[in-house]
């Protein structure tokens, strides 16, 4: 029900810039994804699979822990494993976690109608007197086009009974890690652990944040988007995921910025890991495998750059549908957005593109 957002602990003395597999984030992060099953190109088919074996009363538990109580069960300091963290929770009283998810949407005002000074002021018997009451309540902090009302329903009846809720978190964690994230880590485990490993193996020494980021995660990000994130943050922390594909998922915790990237190489590693190869094409060219998104491509190559509403009255679409599209292809890399008077403008990368078909000739064919 909100951004991913951490709050790691220090241990000791960090480096500006670190690579880590960190397990339980991880892990969390992909159980995350198959919550929201949103089926964007690129995303890994573990999470269709995991959406196949369960019932839909096991998806509606799902999303229930994983979105309707996230910031019950987000990681807030850094486990060695998936079942430390879910120990950890264990450990926890039931009106902690309780807390830590209410004082959370206390400190977010996302909507116009919020300041920030409204935001922390919550009058919560007022706000748990009604399910109505904790819908709108919602709704005035994320936007009610963002609450799902069926999901915080059900949610609403376990804030009221923080032992239950307890207890369903728990329960459920260990369900999904038994059934489905355990023997997926222990496949995927080796290759992350390889992706963090090149990368710290790489010298960084020289870049400036920008370019650490674009050179970890084999993306062109936009230094104007990045660079209130990184003002507020002192240690960046990259996880490598093998689920979100070509996605960016970047979340804050006090001083540090989290920035989950799909798992892959870089172009210089001396040992080549075949399956972050193979996983890395298919996040490309999933992309590229549908004719909506072939035809803006097309469209934008040919034009040399469209706005989006001019992408909406060319192709005939949703302004929903063509976000989505535009999301989808930046995402890939194979558009680049800037912003023109504060409308947002698309250029085709023909780099990437190059780059895609070179990726796919060494896999297949071992050219240079």
């Amino acid at each position: 029900m909100a951004p991913f957002a951490l709050k790691l602990e220090k241990t000791a003395p960090q480096a500006e810039i670190l690579v880590s597999v960190e397990p339980a984030s991880n892990g969390f992060m992909s159980l995350l994804l198959a919550a929201k099953h949103d089926q964007d190109p690129g995303i890994h088919e573990w999470i269709n699979r995991f959406h196949a074996a369960i019932s839909s009363e096991e998806f509606m538990r799902h999303k229930l822990v994983m979105i309707g109580f996230f910031y019950a069960v987000v990681p807030e300091k850094r486990h060695d494993s998936f079942l430390d963290y879910i120990d950890y929770l264990d450990r926890q009283s039931p009106s902690v976690l309780r807390e830590r998810l209410l004082n959370s949407y206390a400190g977010i005002h996302k909507t116009d109608s919020l300041t920030e000074e409204d935001a922390i002021a919550v009058d919560w018997d007022e706000v748990l007197s009604s399910v109505s009451n904790y819908i709108a309540f919602l709704a005035s902090r994320f936007g009610e086009e963002n609450v799902d009302v069926e999901l915080e329903t059900r949610a609403y009846e376990y804030v009221l009974d923080p032992a239950a809720m307890k207890q369903m978190i728990v329960s459920h964690l260990r369900w999904a890690w038994k059934n489905h994230l355990e023997p997926e880590w222990k496949r995927i485990q080796p290759m992350l652990e390889e992706s963090a490993k090149a990368f710290r193996k790489a010298d960084m020494s020289g870049m400036s944040r920008i370019e650490a980021a674009r050179f970890i995660t084999g993306q062109e990000l936009d230094e104007a988007q990045w660079a209130k994130a990184f003002e507020k943050s002192e240690t960046l922390l990259f996880i490598p995921n093998a689920h979100i594909g070509p996605y960016l998922q970047r979340a804050h915790s006090g001083n540090w910025l989290l920035i989950y990237f799909g798992a892959r190489q870089p172009e210089s590693a001396e040992k080549r890991i075949p399956e972050l190869d193979r996983a890395e094409i298919v996040a490309r060219l999933s992309a590229l495998a549908d004719d909506t998104r072939l035809n803006i491509l097309q469209m934008i190559a040919e034009r040399g750059e469209m706005r989006a509403p001019e992408v909406i009255d060319a192709t005939g679409l949703s302004q929903p549908s063509v976000s989505r599209y535009l999301i989808q292809l930046t995402a890939a890399g194979y558009l680049q957005e800037r912003r023109i008077n504060g409308a947002k403008v698309y250029n085709l990368n023909r780099e990437r593109i190059e780059k895609t078909l070179k990726a796919v000739s060494a896999f297949l064919l071992g050219r240079s």
